[in-house]
């Protein structure tokens, strides 16, 4: 079996298969997998869409592919997108990340449709990668070998040349949806408000993932309707994100379901410290970074609020490093032992 033959400087050049980047650029897991198929050296195919693969891999007939999959890119449902991947399985060896595992939380008839299709693509995958220990798990409990956990890294973030921080904001940042309870902290920062917090803001830090406008408009209308400030930056372009996420008071990431975040590792690279709820990914992240998360139980938001917002301190630290070279060794590893 063979493929592109790629290496870092000083180091033995090794198999890697051609990484396949689909979907839009801005999507979190397509930008993954160019940042991903880089840090190992590997060659990387971009692809808008699905309607786009057959021409694209018409002058790759029988080369590896490596995949980072979560279905929505995939097709126009679950069933749809293991369809897809099957395909590919057909023509090339496959080896597969699989990013937003399901889980119980997003809903019991959801989760079945998307384990489904989930478990087809792990199928024809000779090798199955996810993101996290609590990934692996879901993946367990749905009956899918994983071959290897390979942590999201912390991203390599240029410092901020100054920063003017906030008076009293609370940020959320990434593509804002309701997993991300954009609704509930928009409530909490209205409490604040409406007991005399006359300069409290919401500052939601990028733009709404697709499908969800109005549920932004209603978060950001609940703040104002209170008395309190809040926008939508609308997307940060990479050379700012450093100055963004430090200017902001607190921090918040409290995900509803969540089993892998690139948010929270952006949050450490901007030396941030975010808000984010109890859970088993959480802890897991908390034990592989010490100090890089601030736990709540969210009984009362507005008061953890209240009280970080006072004194803001807890929520800095310095910046962690990148870990994107580690990112670039674990799936050459990885790809070594799939494609020998």
């Amino acid at each position: 079996m063979s493929g592109p033959r790629v290496g870092e400087a000083g180091a033995p050049l090794t198999i890697a298969p051609l990484t396949l980047a689909l979907g839009p650029p801005d999507h979190g897991v397509t930008r993954f997998a160019l940042d991903c198929a880089r840090a190992a050296g590997t060659e990387v195919l971009e692809v808008a869409d699905v309607t786009g693969l057959a021409g694209a891999l018409a002058a790759h007939r029988g080369v590896p592919l490596y995949l980072h999959a979560t279905d929505s890119l995939f097709g126009a449902d679950p069933d749809d997108a293991a369809s897809t991947v099957e395909r590919l399985a057909r023509d090339h060896p496959v080896g597969i990340t699989l990013h937003d595992v399901p889980q119980p939380a997003e809903g019991a008839e959801r989760c079945r449709r998307r384990t489904r299709a989930y478990q087809r693509m792990a199928t024809v995958a000779g090798l199955v990668v996810v993101s996290s220990e609590h990934e692996r798990h879901l993946c367990a409990d749905a009956g899918i070998a994983v071959d290897a956990v390979i942590p999201l890294p912390v991203p390599d973030l240029a410092p901020p040349a100054d920063l003017a921080p906030d008076e009293r904001s609370v940020g959320v940042f990434g593509f804002l949806h309701p997993g991300k309870a954009v609704d509930v902290v928009a409530e909490a920062v209205a409490a604040l408000a409406t007991a005399g917090d006359r300069h409290v803001s919401l500052r939601l830090l990028g733009q709404a993932a697709e499908g969800h406008d109005d549920y932004v408009r209603a978060a950001l209308e609940t703040a104002r309707a209170a008395g309190a400030r809040a926008e939508v930056t609308g997307r940060i372009d990479d050379d700012d994100l450093a100055r963004v996420l430090g200017e902001v008071t607190v921090p918040v990431a409290l995900f509803r379901n969540v089993s892998a975040s690139g948010s929270l590792n952006t949050w450490a690279a901007s030396g941030r410290r975010p808000l984010v709820y109890d859970s088993d990914y959480t802890r897991e992240m908390e034990r592989r970074h010490p100090g890089s998360l601030l736990m709540t139980d969210g009984a009362d938001l507005a008061e953890d609020l209240r009280r970080l917002l006072d004194d803001p301190s807890p929520t800095r630290r310095e910046a962690a490093p990148s870990g994107t070279a580690e990112l670039g060794r674990a799936y050459r590893r990885a790809w070594e032992g799939w494609l020998a």
